[in-house]
């Protein structure tokens, strides 16, 4: 069922190799766009890409760690010089269970880097 074209579309969804992202990589992909899916867990990623490449998709998985600006760049910059990159999902983020006042600071600082700066690396 065609919910709606992407064909000829290139997305980036970061964070595409479990949850929403993965969700959103599939569903991308079956509307005809070539995803490639940016994560910190390289076979997650691949394993989406299977997934859609084995529903006749297209897509490529890319280790990523949105919390690097230089390494975001990087593979986005790699994508855009052999195609146009139609849309973007700034999906990556992660959780932490408990309250700010038993929080780490480490565990505090990944929280920014990855939901916050990761977003703003993405689109630098």
């Amino acid at each position: 069922m065609t919910k709606f074209s992407l064909k000829n579309k290139t997305a980036i969804v970061t964070g595409g190799g479990s949850g929403i992202g993965k969700a959103i990589s599939l569903t991308f992909a079956e509307q005809g766009a070539k995803v490639h899916i940016l994560d910190f867990n390289l076979e997650a990623a691949k394993e989406t890409i299977n997934e859609i490449k084995g529903k006749e998709g297209q897509g490529e998985a890319h280790k990523c760690d949105v919390a690097n600006q230089e390494n975001v760049n990087s593979i986005i910059n790699s994508i855009a010089s052999k195609e146009k990159i139609n849309i973007l999902v700034n999906n990556a983020g992660i959780a932490h269970v408990g309250n700010i006042e038993a929080v780490e600071e480490s565990d505090l600082d990944r929280l920014y880097n990855v939901n916050i700066k990761g977003v703003y690396n993405c689109i630098k």
